[in-house]
């Protein structure tokens, strides 16, 4: 991606993946998306619809965080942690009534109440992101493992489907291929 058609926050600044800046236009952008809003209207109304995205396998140790910018060193030692010899970093994603209550990187993934969890490896995060797979397609041949109820998850697949296009939409660069050693 050149500069031009990645995203920059308010200050003109390049958003990365993944960041708290990403998390807050996914936010914006999912709450904007007037067709995710109807498709997800009941979503998360009588169940717990939040979820964590646990991201595995984030190759820190490969990124020249020296010449990151300030702001995504400080996301990534903030939280990426060290868990069993790999990196992981959570996101959390709050959904209710076809509305984002909230999205940011967390610290440990049990620092909030979520009624799901999404896992997979950075590289097939990225693929997510850029559009590649797709998140049900991804559940079901094993790429994303799911914790929580899948019965609930494959009712509103329309709805999972309108997220991963949401998050596609965000032009962004990803911190791993940026800032390669």
């Amino acid at each position: 991606m050149s500069q031009s058609d990645t995203d920059v926050d308010a200050a003109g600044e390049t958003v990365y993946f993944p960041s708290q800046k990403w998390f807050a236009i996914y936010e914006q952008r999912i709450n904007e998306n007037e067709e995710y809003a109807e498709q997800a209207s009941d979503w998360g109304t009588d169940f717990n619809g939040d979820f964590i995205f646990e991201m595995r396998d984030m190759p820190i140790d490969q990124m020249d965080t020296e010449a990151m910018p300030e702001e995504l060193r400080e996301d990534l030692e903030r939280y990426v942690n060290e868990e069993n010899g790999s990196y992981v970093g959570y996101g959390y994603l709050g959904l209710e009534g076809g509305k984002c209550t909230g999205a940011e990187l967390v610290e440990d993934k049990d620092e909030v109440d979520v009624g799901f969890v999404l896992s997979a490896d950075s590289d097939t995060w990225k693929q997510l992101m850029r559009g590649d797979i797709g998140v049900v397609d991804g559940m079901m041949s094993g790429q994303f493992e799911i914790d929580g109820d899948m019965q609930k998850v494959m009712q509103y697949s329309q709805s999972a489907v309108l997220l991963t296009d949401t998050a596609a939409d965000i032009d962004a660069k990803f911190a791993d291929e940026e800032f390669e050693q």
